[in-house]
């Protein structure tokens, strides 16, 4: 296991249902560990090297809480910078797991040609649709223009476009959507059983009873606002655990390119009409690498990066990432952080009663390997930054 943890998803199973979900987690508290206590220069160093994933949205957001800690504020310049920065490595992290991880889940190897767009993503700095690299990697995904692919921007384009199955991306989001209507017929007509566990414990337990109805999480406002923001940072300086466990007005939530296109006419379609979060959450990535690749002329909408001085001390610095909501918060003293925490989008959705919780539990479990596999499905949907495990667990 590496410096950053791991994450586990046991499942107790009982009656043909999923019963119970635990998630749990060794990513340890690195901000505290390792930062804290540190100058701002070392902080901005450091970060990279510590998040081998992420690692320039995780500098971008560091800067900018130390910046704001400090009471200063970032040359329109600068913070260009960072946005470019974190756009390509946004563009990176969609092409590489669309290019080269989907095919895998469908039993299919990547083609040679999704495996050189994937590889020239690397080379991809400031965005442009004109750039070879942007358009080859168009052309793996979509099997068209990502231009063109945005303008077919109804459930009834979209079902066209898996139909034709050019592309192992549309091969893949067809399967799903085929795979999720089966299970959904099949939670129809299976007898939902009670079963009473007591009362979970949101916060800290970690295990969540099964229940009739444990409704989808929040969607995380995307940007965040300053409300947000400051009512957040309250929390994580008083909470030493907030980091790990965090919550929204009071609940779990849910971040991530879902959160950010939610409003987008074909993902507010696809969210009406599927059963579950799934299936808009995979569309809703391929329609942020088509947005990236557009790069609208030099103005694209994501990713968004700020910062925020708080009027009781320190700072927040954020990066909406390929995974969703990136905060750092800081306190300095004489250039040296006091306090220093993180709260990465990995453990908004993977919350113990959070997303991937409300999407397991209750669902059909009719034999070990096809939980299991449905069970990392839906893992995949909410891209975590660690390694993930499934596992069954005994009664």
């Amino acid at each position: 296991m590496g410096l950053e943890g791991a994450l586990r998803v046991g499942l107790r199973l009982s009656q043909g249902r999923v019963a119970a979900v635990h998630i749990g987690s060794t990513r340890p508290d690195l901000a505290r560990r390792l930062l804290q206590g540190r100058s701002r220069a070392d902080i901005v160093t450091a970060l990279p090297r510590l998040f081998s994933i992420c690692g320039r949205s995780q500098a971008a957001a560091g800067q900018l809480a130390c910046v704001a800690a400090a009471g200063e504020v970032l040359s329109p310049g600068t913070l260009a910078d960072l946005h470019v920065g974190v756009a390509a490595e946004m563009l990176r992290e969609n092409a590489w797991r669309i290019l080269l991880d989907w095919p895998g889940w469908i039993d299919e190897t990547p083609d040679p040609a999704a495996v050189a767009a994937a590889r020239g993503s690397l080379a991809i700095g400031r965005l442009s649709p004109d750039k070879p690299q942007a358009q080859a990697i168009a052309i793996a995904a979509f099997g068209m223009p990502a231009a063109d692919w945005l303008a077919a921007d109804t459930p009834a384009a979209l079902d066209a476009w898996l139909a034709a199955g050019q592309t192992a991306a549309a091969r893949f989001i067809r399967q799903l959507r085929d795979d999720e209507a089966s299970c959904t017929t099949l939670t129809a007509l299976t007898t939902l059983t009670a079963l009473t566990a007591g009362t979970a414990d949101l916060t800290r337990s970690g295990r969540v009873p099964l229940t009739p109805d444990l409704p989808d999480p929040a969607l995380l406002p995307s940007p965040p606002d300053a409300t947000l923001l400051a009512a957040l940072a309250q929390t994580m300086a008083t909470d030493p655990d907030f980091a790990s466990h965090p919550l929204w007005q009071g609940q779990p939530a849910e971040t991530g390119a879902l959160a950010r296109w939610q409003h987008e006419p074909l993902i507010a379609a696809l969210s009406r009409r599927a059963s579950g979060r799934m299936l808009p959450r995979f569309v809703a990535r391929l329609l942020e690498l088509a947005r990236l690749l557009v790069d609208q002329a030099g103005g694209a909408v994501v990713p968004a990066v700020g910062a925020l001085t708080l009027p009781q001390g320190g700072g927040i610095g954020w990066v909406d990432n390929a995974r969703g909501l990136l905060i750092h918060h800081a306190r300095l003293d004489a250039d040296r952080a006091t306090h220093y925490r993180i709260v990465a989008p990995t453990e908004w959705n993977f919350h113990p009663a959070g997303a991937l919780v409300s999407a397991l539990l209750g669902s059909p479990a009719q034999d070990l390997t096809s939980v299991k596999q449905r069970a990392a499905r839906w893992v995949h949907s909410l891209d975590p930054c660690v390694a993930c495990r499934v596992e069954i667990d005994d009664a």
